[in-house]
């Protein structure tokens, strides 16, 4: 959010408990559609459709598969822990590779739109995905507060590796709590952030 409402601290604490609810995974790899026949094979195509996201009420359109799961956990922790989404927050690129998270509070060019408690989320957030999501915010030109998406292609194997990895942590008693605040994770995000710089 912009700097229009002060959260407690205590908002990341109490619901981060799931990043990426098993939900997440069965709408992300739900059957894609099927695609021209090849021969006597089916061709299985990845659509572009409505994937709920797990505590909002919300859906937003992704790419089914991987890429929905990596950006529902995105959208996940930003609701969770820098501010509660409504309706009308979160809007899908054609692709589904992408999201903006309150486009109309962010507008395209302007920076310092979040607190720094709530930047330190997101740091944590983009460090958690290690290089396969980028903030529109860290634009050099016109940079956009409001926009995450794949820095890879879909395809990409890291996509599906960080997908899995997001998943298994569910399963995981404790360690789907992030804890952003802490030095360490405070430095691992300022290392990712640094070398997404130079991609």
């Amino acid at each position: 959010m912009r700097r229009r409402t002060v959260l407690g601290w205590g908002v990341g604490a109490a619901g981060a408990a799931a990043f990426v609810g098993p939900g997440a995974a069965s709408a992300a790899g739900a059957p894609a559609a099927l695609g021209p026949a090849v021969g006597r094979a089916v061709v299985s195509v990845p659509a572009v459709r409505p994937v709920p996201v797990e505590g909002t009420g919300l859906t937003v359109r992704l790419l089914a598969g991987p890429a929905a799961a990596v950006l529902v956990y995105v959208a996940r922790r930003f609701h969770y822990e820098v501010d509660t989404l409504h309706a009308g927050d979160l809007v899908g690129d054609a692709a589904g590779t992408a999201i903006d998270i309150r486009p109309g509070w962010y507008p395209p060019g302007v920076t310092g739109g979040l607190f720094p408690h709530q930047l330190i989320v997101v740091r944590d957030i983009l460090a958690e995905s290690d290089g396969v999501v980028r903030w529109g915010g860290d634009r050099s030109v016109d940079p956009v507060e409001s926009r995450f998406e794949l820095a890879v292609p879909a395809s990409d194997p890291r996509v599906r590796a960080l997908a899995d990895r997001l998943g298994r942590r569910v399963a995981e008693p404790g360690a789907e709590m992030a804890r952003p605040f802490t030095s360490t994770r405070m430095k691992k995000a300022d290392a990712v952030r640094r070398r997404m710089a130079t991609h």
